[in-house]
């Protein structure tokens, strides 16, 4: 994990570096008149050795940050999984599903089973009500069907559950509306509002409903440890770091070590 972490800053940071700097990135400075030096391709601006130095000696123009583009940000809460310091504020979405749309095609189920493993059927096939009266239509439930899964018997639909892909195409051409589909069902307990089954869903069977007390989603830059981890997860791209980079002040500089002894980076190091 820290080797992964590592790189992951390193790039960052070769990125948002200025050009003055770039002669740096590939090795420490080597000035011999100070007893610490900070690498500058090491060094993400996290601001632990600002706060142990009580000489002053530590230049950080500003602490670096992690951002969170509302505007992109679907609010999935990937990213909180995998932050260790919970640092994220994601106000999730609450799921539910719209029956009367509900087709029971079993995409949500499927992209589910990785996540909270919440939705299951409650009825995994497709019945045909007494009120089907073959006589009475034009067979219009057969001409929906691709898979051949329908049969007209003893005037009325039979649907062969093993041909039958759960589509819902017959569903909403029967005039007579006898054709019950699959059904669902979500477990509000297992489920993660990571809104996988949301994005699947192409027959607005899924709600999706703020809770009362929203806020848009952030970073909390005191509690962030500027480890990286939520930076590539995230599905949308929405999240950003912002890198400044520090240096020390040799003529302030005491040569005490307490920089180096907190840095959990390795960007600080004798000369």
């Amino acid at each position: 994990m820290e080797n992964k972490r590592r790189k992951f800053i390193k790039n960052g940071v070769v990125v948002l570096c200025s050009t003055p700097l770039l002669g740096l990135l590939n090795n420490c400075s080597e000035n011999k008149n100070q007893i610490f030096t900070i690498c500058q391709n090491e060094c993400i601006g996290c601001a632990d050795c600002v706060d142990v130095c009580l000489d002053d000696a530590i230049i950080l123009p500003k602490k670096s940050s992690y951002n969170i583009d509302i505007f992109s940000c679907d609010i999935c809460g990937d990213c909180q999984k995998v932050c260790e310091e919970d640092a994220i504020k994601l106000s999730l979405s609450k799921y539910t599903i719209f029956e009367e749309n509900c087709v029971g095609c079993g995409d949500c189920i499927d992209v589910c089973v990785n996540e909270g493993n919440a939705i299951s059927y409650e009825r995994d096939y497709y019945f045909v009500r007494g009120r089907c009266k073959a006589n009475r239509c034009n067979h219009e439930c057969i001409s929906a069907c691709t898979e051949d899964a329908i049969t007209i018997i003893d005037n009325k639909a039979v649907i062969d559950m093993e041909k039958c892909n759960r589509c819902g195409d017959c569903v909403p051409v029967c005039p007579q509306e006898a054709i019950n589909p699959a059904k669902v069902m979500l477990d509000d307990i297992l489920c993660t509002q990571c809104g996988e089954c949301f994005k699947v869903c192409e027959f607005d069977a899924i709600e999706k409903n703020q809770p009362e007390d929203y806020e848009d989603p952030y970073i909390d830059s005191a509690l962030c440890s500027l480890c990286g981890d939520c930076e590539p997860i995230c599905p949308q791209n929405s999240i950003s770091g912002t890198f400044h980079i520090a240096s020390i002040d040799i003529k302030k500089c005491t040569s005490c070590g307490s920089c180096e002894t907190v840095c959990d980076y390795n960007a600080i190091s004798k000369i």
